[in-house]
């Protein structure tokens, strides 16, 4: 019986077959090595992404849902019209596989971090005016409040800043330390490190029992408090 193994285990995994053709498939790909083949590397994939959809986060989801969505409608254009896309269709593909590489090296950041960087994106964080800040500027961040939160497993005191243009800036401190990024670089003194996490730059330094993490929107900006809070040093 001909057959074709790709789109037979395509509408297998997706439930579009027949109670019949389902059994028959079933029984089938004990024997054929190509449709066996198929639906394994087929519901790899599907688990793969998967785990992708609930470890990437928001943003990161948005912008591979963005770039699908693209791609699509350009697969919709009528014939006489879709070459001059061409280009923009391996522009697009080669997009989507840089956003999925980038959502795999997610996957390896600890959990608290990537807490850290979506709590730094919100845009609403509930304050209050205790306990005080460990300094009321830092460059052009002005303390703005406090807040008491929980990333992943560790209990942290949030301290928000802002410049008057809407910049904003977290200091968080936990007595519990905050676990080592993927990919961090060592600063002076040990044991503090930056690192760039989904978007976000963080710099972290265990000083006096106290855990530190700086989480701003750029390098510099945590850079800089942590040279102002004496926890790491130029050079």
């Amino acid at each position: 019986m001909r057959h074709d193994p790709e789109r037979d285990a395509a509408a297998y995994l997706a439930g579009e077959l027949g109670a019949l053709r389902r059994l028959w498939f079933e029984r089938h790909m004990l024997d054929c090595r190509d449709c066996w083949a198929e639906a394994t590397t087929a519901r790899q994939g599907r688990i793969l992404a998967e785990s992708l959809r609930v470890v990437a986060p928001p943003s990161m989801r948005e912008r591979i849902r963005a770039t699908a969505d693209l791609t699509a409608d350009l697969a919709t254009e009528p014939e006489r019209r879709r070459w001059p896309y061409l280009l923009l269709a391996g522009a697009v593909a080669m997009l989507i596989a840089v956003a999925l590489t980038m959502a795999l090296r997610l996957m390896t950041q600890p959990a608290p971090l990537l807490a850290a960087a979506e709590l730094q994106r919100a845009d609403a964080l509930t304050v209050h005016q205790e306990p005080g800040p460990p300094s009321m500027r830092i460059g052009a961040y002005t303390w703005q409040g406090t807040a008491q939160e929980r990333l992943d497993e560790i209990p942290a005191t949030v301290y928000a800043y802002a410049t008057p243009d809407g910049r904003r800036m977290l200091l968080i401190t936990s007595t519990r330390p905050f676990p080592r990024a993927a990919g961090a670089r060592d600063l002076k003194p040990a044991p503090s490190w930056l690192a760039e996490v989904d978007d976000a730059s963080l710099l972290c330094a265990d000083k006096d029992g106290t855990s530190w993490l700086a989480v701003a929107a750029d390098e510099a900006t945590v850079l800089s408090a942590g040279q102002a809070l004496g926890l790491t040093r130029q050079g």
